[in-house]
């Protein structure tokens, strides 16, 4: 197996639609995080002035001299997923800029062990694929993994590995923006639990719309599930995302919240590729 040697940290960056989470994992374990909004008119420089400043508060932190610039060689070797391709092009260009590191991009078509039920899986994406692999490896279970993001996405991974299929469904927060721009006497509320299931103001009716509402369709998506795939019991449901720790206790079926399970399936495949190799 090839060495995250010298003990230097190891950067996995997971870029989504609306953040992009950079997470640092020294000794197999996550060490710091930070998400960033995803913008597309960021240059490469200007998304690695954010990180190298950041950084430097990590490092001191970790009692590490804090340099005016984050040194070339700082990681061992960098994990990348991406489902937004114009900001991959851009982070690829701020790796080869400002660190030494090799980049693994993990992918569909990387050779992680995971079956799919379709000849060439690459249109899934990468943050499905982390999720998967991380559930399977963590759990050794069959795994529903439920993933709130600017997507809601549900997937089945099977107890060997088997990539059964996904639902993508409107994310908590993006239903909620639609509803806001589209009526004109609602106006944005802060995503909390809703005191009450029937409300009696604009507030708490809109709030139990919009937090039950995604709380009913989970715990129906997971139930149908846990009868579809009957013969994968237990089926392990795992939730992660944002808005996880909110969701939780509306969900019953849910069985733990996991919230740093996507980046944890960046680095465990980038470990796996590294034993491939």
């Amino acid at each position: 197996m090839r060495s995250t040697s010298e003990n230097r940290p190891v950067l996995v960056v997971d870029i989504g639609n609306t953040n992009i989470v950079c997470a640092v994992y020294r000794n197999t374990q996550i060490d710091w995080s930070v998400r960033l909004s995803s913008s597309y008119v960021k240059t490469a420089d200007e998304y690695f002035a954010s990180l190298n400043s950041l950084l430097q508060g990590y490092c001191r932190d970790q009692d590490q001299e804090a340099k005016a610039l984050i040194p070339r060689d700082f990681f061992a070797c960098i994990a990348l997923g991406s489902v937004v391709p114009e900001l991959t092009r851009i982070w690829k260009h701020l790796f080869r800029k400002y660190f030494s590191a090799e980049v693994y991009e993990i992918s569909a078509l990387s050779p992680l062990g995971i079956s799919y039920k379709v000849p060439n899986p690459s249109f899934i994406g990468s943050d499905l694929v982390a999720n998967a692999y991380a559930a399977w490896i963590k759990y050794a279970s069959a795994a529903i993994v439920i993933d709130l993001g600017t997507a809601t996405t549900l997937q089945v991974v099977s107890k060997t590995g088997g990539f059964e299929g996904a639902i993508i469904a409107p994310g908590l927060k993006t239903g909620a923006a639609n509803l806001f721009s589209s009526a004109a006497q609602l106006y944005e509320l802060e995503m909390v639990s809703p005191p009450v299931l029937l409300g009696t103001n604009t507030s708490e009716a809109v709030l139990s719309g919009i937090i039950h509402g995604h709380a009913f369709m989970l715990e129906n998506f997971v139930q149908q599930l846990k009868r579809q795939y009957f013969d994968q019991h237990p089926l392990l449901t795992i939730l992660t995302g944002g808005m996880a720790e909110l969701m939780k206790p509306l969900v019953p079926s849910v069985d733990l919240v996991d919230k740093s399970l996507t980046t944890d399936g960046f680095y465990l495949a980038l470990q796996k590729l590294l034993a491939n190799n």
